[in-house]
């Protein structure tokens, strides 16, 4: 039994603050001083320092305005009668502690909570008494900003300071409630959903109660007990000491429920017990504590005291609820009795008695499963799932879907050390079951159910790619689910994509039906976090809190790419850090400090600026105009989109076209940087692939091949090169045309994030377009490479020297001129690339001459003389010598192309 994770805090001694309705927060060492100095700041700000009044009966008098409208922000910012605990959740007492004229005793205790009013409204609330309104309102806008860093408050904050960013059009000097109903009504729906108060107490009422209903209904699914809605408004009504039903609940509820309420009121109210009902309660949040429904238990809680707040408030705002008894302390002593970490001592006798038979009464002896302590991130429903089917005396089975690196393996590994089933789990993956008949991978699926049987766990990997498969996938379905029947000891658990179980439903809607079904979830910032700290534990390396939280937010804002996504981001980013740290520190564990983590992480590594680097290229000059305009149709899309004006995204796919060697497989990587800095391309890789990547040798293996292609490619570029083969094929039956409907579909699904360049020869490209109906449609813009000239690449030659630290001696250019005007031209001409191969020979050639040299030296002046190294210019430079012999017969100049 575990608390779920984010609820964790609560089980420390941390500084931590718990809204109700946002969680617990650990407060950053140092904020709440760091408040306070601003609150001093702006109260000592000349347009504020003279604003004061006598009539504030818990501030030093006098009292700044500014002061006591901050007062009456912090104890509305929570909510209208929300809950607020944690041993930080004393705001007003430490942020304005040497303002209040009787400060209290500050505590820590963990389980210290109240839940203040909801009074404090826009505009203006003590402010309201400053000699100039409009003065008063840019003064309350501050009073706002001052409280900014606070999380659990921030996007109530945020969604005020909207309103005032946004103000009516209306004199600012109209009696206080007539503009705070003028600010209310201005204020849009995304405000309201933050601040619901600002709808009026009707408008909070019926809010509240939608809440309140939803949190009951989820209660008792976790522990049922016999107590219908009506009721339990009737007995919240009396337990917050209502002589009668608010008329205001018939707006809220309905009519035909209010007037059940008060039909049950007058009954109900005799004999009614405020110390039973909440001793009864307190029990009945216990029984859905443990059966893992914390998180309802809390939410109910919320809404049932704002429930009690606005009911005693009406018809006015929420007020501070009187001395109520919903039990929430009593709620939060049990969660910590029930969930703190506590030692443990086994009883002697658990070892020396012999488990009994088993449950069927049929003397079988079963495995005791282990208590299962989940180490997952962020993957609440999942650690529920594993602790109720680890709980559980049936057969498990389990179906995780969700996206990669989430832990859906360490889920299932998890799993199976806790059943304790005697062996090692039997993993099965898509790739088993891809290209095989029918007869065999059935006789496969037979086979593996047979030997796992009641003592070994089956983990099917990528079960809605094997289902989905157009060959066998339906067939294959209805065998699992018969296999499912035929063996109900079977211990099963598979894991799919996201949305893999509605994949496998569409093809056999009984089979998911047989599984508990558990999706995981990307991590937020918090999650990266932790993550992070795990990440660095391996490598001998721990982070500060200000570290982790900084990588955090870094990791959430990483995109993917290929398959470095969600958890593996962290392991990335902790050895990238790690290595850094550990070439400035021998020190055996390192420490990784807010300044170790870099600014952003470039995971598919493409630094630099690539439209210079696309500027510097030699030649090319009609493919970077081309590209240069693909740059200004995007930032003119960009700048119209600002403006407010429709835009409709572009089909960016596109053709290359041009003999080998001409630059094509470099500018598609170019572009894809060029478009991730225009936030086109989230993350700018280049993927180069070819028909072997694309085309199965079986059937069924085409479809699967070419999407884990595209998904690889997802957030860049999709380069593929010779694309005309696919269509080429002499086979009968060949996949190609397969291949090319498949990625025509993905083309279409992906088309916010991903580009797909098809690259060859001009004639042939032209023929390949012309293949599939669907296909020229969806390459819109094709640029043509031209052959370089001979000038064009003695600069690519040397160039490509100079890049690897040589430089080139005189004449070495005019022997490369005579051998290139030899050189047949052909349309296997290989430009660029052959270029590269003359470097290699030269460099090759060029050791063997130096190494030579050396050597002569050596043995002319006798053993004894001391070496005479060769210079560091003749280590670097190539000569005309080093170059290729001319060749006599020029179609021997071919070998170099390759």
């Amino acid at each position: 039994m575990r608390l779920p994770e984010h609820l964790e805090p609560l089980l420390t001694d941390e500084p931590v603050l718990d809204v109700y309705a946002h969680g617990p927060w650990r407060v950053p060492d140092g904020l709440f001083e760091e408040i306070a100095g601003r609150i001093d700041a702006l109260a000592a700000d000349p347009r504020a320092a003279e604003l004061t009044t006598d009539e504030h009966k818990l501030l030093t008098l006098p009292a700044s305005l500014v002061t006591a409208e901050i007062f009456g922000i912090l104890a509305f910012l929570p909510g209208g009668g929300a809950i607020k605990a944690g041993s930080r959740s004393q705001l007003p007492e430490r942020l304005l502690h040497r303002h209040l004229v009787n400060p209290g005793p500050l505590s820590d205790r963990m389980a210290r909570w109240d839940a203040p009013g909801g009074r404090w409204r826009p505009p203006v609330d003590w402010l309201i008494e400053a000699p100039d309104r409009k003065l008063a309102i840019e003064l309350a806008r501050d009073c706002l900003a001052v409280l900014e860093g606070i999380e659990p408050l921030e996007e109530r904050r945020r969604a005020l300071l909207r309103l005032y960013d946004d103000p009516p059009e209306c004199d600012p000097n109209l009696p206080k409630m007539e503009l705070r109903e003028l600010w209310h009504r201005h204020a849009d729906e995304s405000i309201l959903r933050a601040v619901p108060e600002l709808q009026g107490p009707v408008g909070y009422l019926d809010w509240v109660c939608g809440g309140l209903l939803a949190t009951h209904r989820a209660l008792l699914a976790a522990a049922p007990r016999d107590e219908t809605p009506e009721v339990h408004l009737v007995h919240l009504l009396l337990q917050g000491s209502m002589e009668h039903v608010p008329a205001e609940l018939a707006a809220a509820l309905g009519e035909d429920r209010y007037h059940e309420l008060l039909g049950r009121f007058p009954g109900e109210r005799r004999g009614f017990k405020p110390g039973a009902w909440q001793e009864r309660t307190r029990a009945w949040l216990a029984q859905a504590l443990v059966a893992g429904a914390a998180d309802a238990c809390r939410a109910w809680l919320d809404m049932s005291m704002r429930f009690i707040a606005i009911v005693q408030g009406l018809p006015g705002d929420p007020w501070f609820p009187k001395p109520e008894w919903i039990p929430v302390g009593q709620f939060q002593t049990d969660l910590r009795r029930l969930f703190a970490p506590r030692r443990r001592i086994v009883n002697p006798l658990a070892e020396t008695l012999k488990e009994p038979a088993g449950p069927d009464g049929d003397g079988v002896r079963r495995p005791r499963r282990e208590d299962l302590t989940s180490t997952l991130v962020e993957q609440p429903e999942v650690t529920a799932a594993l602790e109720e089917l680890s709980r559980g005396t049936g057969a498990v089975r389990l179906l995780l879907a969700g996206p990669d690196g989430t832990g859906k393996r360490d889920a299932a590994q998890e799993l199976g050390r806790a059943l304790a089933l005697g062996r090692d789990p039997l993993w099965l993956t898509d790739n088993l079951f891809a290209g095989q008949r029918l007869s065999d991978a059935v006789a496969r699926l037979h086979a593996d159910a047979r030997e796992c049987a009641s003592d070994r766990l089956l983990i099917v990997e990528g079960l809605d790619e094997i289902l989905t498969d157009p060959g066998n996938g339906e067939a294959l379905s209805a065998e699992l689910h018969r296999l499912l029947a035929v063996h109900p000891e079977l211990n099963l658990v598979a894991l799919c994509d996201a949305g893999g179980d509605e994949r496998i439903r569409e093809i056999n809607p009984a089979l998911p039906l047989g599984f508990r079904i558990a999706r995981t979830r990307p991590f937020t910032a918090a999650g990266h976090a932790e993550l992070f700290r795990r990440a660095l534990i391996p490598l001998g390396a721990r982070a500060t809190r200000q570290a982790a939280d900084a990588a955090g937010e870094l990791l959430a804002a990483t995109p993917p790419m290929q398959s470095l996504r969600n958890a593996r981001l962290a392991t990335h980013l902790a050895a990238e850090i790690v290595a850094a740290l550990r070439a400035r520190s021998e020190d055996a564990e390192l420490v990784v400090r807010k300044g170790d983590v870099p600014a952003s992480l470039d995971a598919s590594r493409t630094t630099g600026d690539p439209l210079a680097e696309l500027r510097d290229l030699t030649g090319l000059d009609t493919v970077k105009h081309e590209i240069a305009l693909l740059v200004a149709g995007t930032e003119a899309a960009r700048l119209r989109s600002e403006s407010g004006l429709r835009v409709t995204p572009p089909t960016r796919h596109m053709v290359f076209t041009g003999n080998p060697g001409t630059g094509k497989t470099m500018v598609a990587r170019l572009l894809g940087r060029i478009y991730k800095r225009l936030g086109v391309l989230s993350s700018g890789h280049l993927v180069e692939a070819s028909r072997a990547h694309l085309v199965g040798e079986y059937i069924g293996q085409t479809a699967p091949r070419t999407r884990r292609l595209v998904e690889r490619a997802i957030g860049g570029v999709l380069f593929i090169d010779e694309a005309y083969t696919l269509t080429q094929s002499p086979l009968k039956g060949d996949y190609g045309h397969e291949a090319i409907a498949e990625l025509v579909k993905l083309m279409e699904d992906h088309r916010e994030d991903l580009v797909v360049v098809v690259a060859g020869y001009q004639q042939e490209m032209a023929e390949f377009l012309a293949a599939n109906p669907g296909l020229d449609s969806r390459f819109p813009k094709q640029i043509h490479f031209p052959d370089y000239d001979d000038e064009e690449l003695i600069d690519v030659f040397g160039q490509l020297a100079g890049a690897d630290g040589f430089r080139l001696a005189d004449g070495t250019q005019d022997v490369l001129r005579t051998m290139l005007r030899r050189a047949p031209r052909g349309p296997s001409f290989g430009n660029g690339r052959l270029m590269r191969n003359l470097l290699d020979v030269a460099v090759a050639n060029q050791a063997d001459r130096v190494a030579t040299a050396a050597l002569n030296d050596r043995e002319r002046a006798g053993d004894d003389a001391p070496p005479s190294p060769p210079s560091r210019d003749e280590l670097v430079t190539l000569t005309s010598d080093d170059l290729p012999p001319l060749l006599e017969h020029p179609e021997e100049f071919y070998g170099l192309y390759l």
